[in-house]
């Protein structure tokens, strides 16, 4: 199996993805896809207050029929990783605010446009010339819940954030 740098990792959790250069891919279509597009009723769940990071999970393929293993990293990670402040725009546009990074106070925000597929299903955010498409697993007025993957088909890592107001 091979391991990612957990800094990779986190980074691409925190949805600022500045130093990744791969295209996510959504996450197959499961139950919770399917029940996040039935309980969202339309766009104004992601817009209607801030969003703050209280969950990062990564689900790694196990070697032959073993089941994957989850591991949680929240409480791993550097709080200049992890989104502070989320806040989606019924205009179409973002704005995200990590924690500070040691010795500075503030942390730059990171802004770009966001769009929800007609299924909800996927919430695609573009920054600059990156355009990157997560699962929606669950939506609702309090939780926020977005997963995507990394790796070859059967072998991918499955990276899930949750965010709560």
């Amino acid at each position: 199996m091979k391991k990612m740098p957990l800094f990779l990792g986190v980074a691409l959790a925190a949805l600022t993805l500045a130093s990744c250069e791969k295209e996510l891919e959504q996450v197959n279509s499961s139950p919770q896809s399917s029940t996040a597009a039935s309980t969202l009723a339309k766009p104004d769940l992601l817009t209607t207050g801030n969003w703050r990071q209280t969950g990062l999970t990564v689900s790694a393929p196990a070697e032959g029929t073993a089941p994957a293993a989850t591991s949680d990293l929240f409480a791993q990670v550097r709080p200049s990783m992890l989104v502070q402040n989320a806040m989606y725009k019924s205009d179409g546009t973002y704005t995200l605010l990590r924690g500070p990074r040691p010795g500075k106070q503030t942390a730059e925000p990171v802004s770009g446009t966001w769009r929800l597929t007609a299924s909800a299903d996927s919430l695609i955010l573009t920054q600059a010339d990156r355009t990157r498409r997560f699962a929606v697993a669950e939506l609702t007025a309090t939780t926020l819940r977005l997963a995507y993957s990394e790796g070859d088909a059967g072998k991918a890592s499955v990276y899930t954030s949750v965010f709560s107001r």
